[in-house]
């Protein structure tokens, strides 16, 4: 999640995704345990992992609150730094051969501005980047019958200048580049990803379903008995979601897809879904160990993975 008014950071001040006061004392981090079946290929690396409380998608540079700021600071980006500062000193990661960066939801999101800048801060190292949940393009909601309306911040196109503005974000500087008017449009991946050189391997839904809740106006209260006008929209959505990634689908592109006709956001396991017989985490593996292209995309029609917590399929 992220917020971008004060009713809305207000919210989660006082929970963990507002603050580091908040955090639980320790955490099942489930992909990051030395696990040989949950994580066979990585249980041997040294993990990090950075809990989400600046509510920026992983981008603000503030370092002042402020009346402008709703009197909260916008830090994501800056906490990145500090944290990978303090490992430079205590750990040899500046040794480091093999970097993966991954994150979930916002942490998906935070992934992608961050995946070049980190290759040139570990310039002997190869830098890729695993987002889940954190491929997006600009809302154009739901309004037809039962719509709901936006519980996260806005995601319309118009109103990313201003989430740009509040939190100072930091973007991917050679996407930036070819926006020079509009660099907010670097926020999202859609628009981002053409300019990042680091590879990356994609997991995400063809219906996700926080986005289409809780920023598309989807009524959440029908799943899985769809009203036809929603499904004719989630099937639109899904197009649109194919269309968003038919580039790195194709074969020529160096980057991985695991994109499955699910109603899911960051639900991916070792278990499930599958797509052909393969989990996220299997074909991650595939790709990155095995240098295999790895380009699986569900094509049955809506919601159709019977690997998926909702197996009923829809007509497309």
């Amino acid at each position: 999640g992220e917020c971008a008014s004060r009713s809305g950071c207000l919210s989660r001040a006082a929970t963990a995704l507002g603050s580091s006061l908040h955090f639980p004392p320790s955490a099942t981090l489930s992909f990051l345990l030395q696990d040989t079946y949950a994580n066979p290929h990585l249980r041997s690396w040294n993990r990090v992992h950075l809990p989400y409380c600046s509510q920026d998608l992983w981008t603000g540079q503030r370092t002042v609150r402020s009346r402008e700021t709703f009197d909260y600071y916008f830090s994501g980006h800056l906490i990145v730094d500090a944290v990978l500062t303090h490992l430079e000193r205590h750990s040899d990661l500046g040794a480091a051969r093999r970097i993966i960066l991954t994150g979930e939801s916002a942490g998906g999101i935070g992934v992608w501005p961050h995946l070049d800048w980190l290759a040139q801060r570990y310039p002997r190292a190869t830098v890729v980047g695993a987002p889940i949940a954190g491929f997006y393009f600009y809302a154009h909601p739901y309004t037809g019958p039962g719509h709901t309306a936006s519980h996260l911040a806005d995601f319309r196109e118009a109103a990313w200048p201003g989430h740009y503005a509040l939190w100072q974000s930091f973007v991917d500087e050679s996407c930036a580049a070819a926006f020079p008017t509009a660099p907010w449009r670097c926020l999202l991946s859609n628009s981002s990803w053409p300019y990042v050189s680091s590879r990356a391997f994609v997991s995400e839904a063809l219906s996700d379903k926080v986005v289409l809740t809780a920023h598309d106006w989807v009524p959440a209260s029908q799943d899985p008995d769809w009203s036809p006008h929603v499904l004719r929209y989630l099937s639109q959505w899904q197009v649109n979601m194919s269309a968003a990634l038919a580039p790195l689908m194709d074969p020529a592109s160096p980057h991985g897809v695991f994109n499955p006709a699910c109603f899911l956001h960051t639900g991916f396991s070792a278990h499930a879904p599958l797509i052909a017989n393969h989990s996220y985490l299997e074909a991650f593996g595939e790709w990155y160990f095995r240098g295999t292209p790895v380009k699986l995309q569900d094509r049955c029609g809506l919601l159709c993975n019977p690997t998926c917590a909702h197996s009923g399929s829809h007509p497309a």
